[in-house]
């Protein structure tokens, strides 16, 4: 018969090794767990800085193209706007000052714009003289017709009849907004000139206007003005042409 030994200590030691072996391996197995975190998170780190690192650094080289480029455009935009002022400095030198002559440039830059010969121009000019023998100044006066107006025509025979003037207009119309007989002056009229011989011209404005032709080897001379109601006032004179 054997009879067990019972031993109180011994069995405490064992549970405190049991959990000081447990405890240490926790340590060990959290502390490892802990470094590789950490680790992880380093490398993670150490990536995202490289990243932003190379961010940054393509930011600031596109920055650098862009200043570049707004260096290139503004010396570009300095260039245009010295051109421009040499050529307005030029344009002016070049162009009469103000006056009878830099009109007649004008006119004549528009006529060779339209596709007039220069040829015919210079002919033109150089055929154009003084005018001599001239009339005394007269008036006349037309009825400019309207779309109300159902009278008849109204005409001016200047010259002794070598030019006839006539005209037709807008309506002037009342408080009510009805068409009058009478025509609006303040609208463009467009008026007729006919003359013997030649082709019948025409001119449209808004008065007072001026308009000259030639007929029976004179020039003559138009200065169209608001008349009495219904009425347009001309006054002319004539001279030799050429």
């Amino acid at each position: 018969m054997t009879i067990s030994q019972y031993n109180p200590r011994s069995r405490y030691r064992d549970r405190a090794a049991k959990r000081f072996h447990a405890f240490l391996i926790f340590l060990i197995v959290g502390g490892g767990c802990l470094s590789v975190g950490f680790w992880m998170g380093r490398q993670h780190s150490v990536i995202r800085i490289d990243t932003l690192q190379k961010e940054a650094e393509d930011a600031r080289r596109q920055v650098t193209l862009l200043q570049e480029d707004l260096t290139k455009v503004r010396a570009e935009a300095q260039t245009a706007a010295s051109r421009l002022d040499q050529l307005q400095s030029q344009y002016q030198k070049d162009l009469p000052e103000n006056g009878p002559m830099r009109d007649l440039v004008e006119i004549l830059r528009k006529q060779l714009e339209d596709g007039m010969s220069p040829d015919r121009l210079s002919f033109v000019i150089r055929s154009a003289r003084p005018p001599r023998n001239c009339s005394d100044p007269a008036s006349k006066r037309f009825m400019i017709r309207t779309p109300a107006y159902s009278g008849p025509d109204s005409t001016a025979a200047v010259g002794e009849g070598s030019v006839l003037i006539s005209g037709i207009g807008a309506s002037s119309r009342n408080k009510e907004g009805q068409p009058e007989a009478w025509y609006d002056p303040s609208q463009p009229i467009t008026v007729t000139f006919k003359a013997a011989g030649a082709e019948t011209e025409r001119k449209m404005g808004t008065l007072p206007f001026q308009h000259s032709l030639i007929a029976g080897g004179r020039e003559f001379r138009f200065t169209l003005s608001e008349g009495e109601r219904s009425f347009v006032k001309v006054t002319y004179d004539s001279c030799d042409y050429p």
